[in-house]
């Protein structure tokens, strides 16, 4: 459907309760008083302040680039931003209290910009929050004349919430294509979170710890990053384009620049944690994302064989326990490369996909159907397409179902059979049996997580 002429296209479609292979049917929720509320006050302690956020100056040359959160938890956060031309900033952290004069003051840290090694890229762990609490944030100038951009972030729902939870989703944003209008299109969506499935930034060509900073700093001044990144709190993973085009790990070795720089600048840039790529974060019991690295793990030699390594033994086993143990309605697994059955002889480039891995693919997929662990979901990137697919044609996979989110500007040529008078040609590429969506454009994706409803909707 379209909501105006001057609006962007929208396509919204629902997977019930047998699309994703659960239990019970889909009922509408009995009308109750709205979602629960949670107190922050007895936990956060908040102090009220007269301050004024907002008119506080915005200063470009002092913070560059924009801010961003992540990491989040059901008690914390991380903020981040990049400051220049002082010794020092202010990371303040507070609730909107409904005056335009004063906030409730939660959290207050000056850090250290000359001593850090980090080209003044700045992180921060903001703990002792309460749960499913919006948090506003931002980094000042010593004497509060100077700002950054204003940020937002929602903490992760307590163990025992189980409510709907609204999600953004993208990937793929060459510069090729900037600005990337998808991502200010995003940024305007109610959302508690948002997603990023991998290429965040295309950083061919850098090949050492400078050359990788400049590539972020130049991507992130994109308008599109911009409007985005202070919107809602973020959880990502990476891909090749992230190191350089079709990063083979295997033949680079562990210690090549565009492996040990290209960590080091995506962990200075981005709000995720320092160690391993692959975590897992949950809210409450509507959702667990377990964030997998399809990228620096893989042996490509290995790909043909029984013991075929698309990601690692201990990330496999790391998988298959947490979908096991996980007390959420959906497990949703955020994977840059998709998990699905792409259909031939049209789609090739299978080597570089989990179908290439084929043993290891079945070991996920099997493990999922033997122990009947249900609500699967997976969200993923890489083929500049937004697509609602199952993962295979028939059978148990033919009930889950993955979505790939954006992209925010890369181009697919496959793509074109989506174009008028190629109707002919989509069931090729795109077999109806197998695909309840594909679009060619640039996109925003929004799905909503609603474990009463047991549903998945994606627009």
């Amino acid at each position: 459907m379209s909501d105006s002429d001057s609006a962007p296209s929208r396509r919204d479609v629902l997977l019930g309760a047998a699309a994703l292979s659960l239990s019970g049917c889909v009922v509408p929720s009995m009308p109750d008083a709205g979602p629960p509320m949670v107190d922050p006050q007895p936990i956060d302690m908040a102090t009220r302040v007269d301050f004024a956020p907002a008119s506080v100056a915005h200063d470009q040359t002092l913070f560059p680039q924009t801010v961003s959160s992540g990491v989040m938890k059901s008690s914390s956060f991380v903020a981040w931003t990049r400051a220049a031309g002082a010794s020092q900033v202010v990371l303040r952290v507070w609730r909107e209290v409904g005056s335009e004069t004063q906030v409730a003051l939660v959290k207050e840290q000056t850090l250290d910009v000359t001593t850090a090694t980090t080209d003044g890229n700045l992180k921060f762990e903001v703990s002792g929050l309460a749960p499913a609490t919006w948090y506003s944030y931002a980094f000042f100038s010593t004497d509060f004349s100077k700002r950054s951009p204003l940020g937002r972030v929602r903490t992760a729902f307590p163990d025992d919430w189980k409510e709907p939870l609204t999600v953004g989703a993208t990937s793929c944003a060459s510069y090729r294509y900037r600005p990337f209008v998808p991502l200010q299109t995003l940024a305007k969506q109610n959302m508690d979170l948002w997603l990023h499935l991998g290429d965040v930034s295309y950083n061919d060509g850098a090949d050492s710890l400078p050359t990788f900073r400049a590539k972020w700093q130049e991507q992130f001044a994109d308008p599109g990053y911009r409007a985005l990144f202070p919107a809602a709190g973020a959880y990502l993973v990476w891909d090749d384009h992230d190191f350089t085009n079709n990063l083979d790990p295997e033949a680079l070795g562990p210690t090549h620049p565009i492996l040990l720089d290209g960590r080091r600048a995506w962990r200075e840039t981005l709000p995720v944690e320092e160690d391993r790529a692959w975590k897992s974060y949950r809210w409450g019991q509507t959702a667990e994302f377990f964030l997998l690295d399809v990228r620096t793990e893989r042996l490509p030699t290995t790909r043909e064989t029984a013991q075929a390594q698309f990601i690692s033994p201990a990330q496999l086993t790391w998988l298959q326990d947490g979908l096991t143990s996980s007390p959420c309605h959906f497990k949703v697994i955020l994977t840059s490369i998709p998990m699905t059955n792409m259909p031939g002889p049209s789609w090739g480039g299978q080597a570089d996909r989990w179908q290439g891995y084929a043993a290891q693919r079945e070991a996920v997929l099997n493990f999922i159907e033997t122990n009947a662990i249900k609500g699967v979901f997976f969200v993923s990137g890489d083929i500049h397409s937004g697509t609602i697919m199952r993962v295979e044609k028939t059978g148990f996979r033919s009930k889950l179902y993955e979505v790939t989110a954006g992209p925010a500007g890369n181009i697919n040529p496959l793509n074109l059979v989506l174009e008028p008078g190629q109707e002919s040609n989509r069931p090729v590429v795109f077999p109806p049996s197998q695909f309840l969506y594909a679009g060619g454009n640039f996109q925003a994706t929004v799905l909503t997580f609603d474990p009463k409803a047991n549903t998945v909707r994606v627009v």
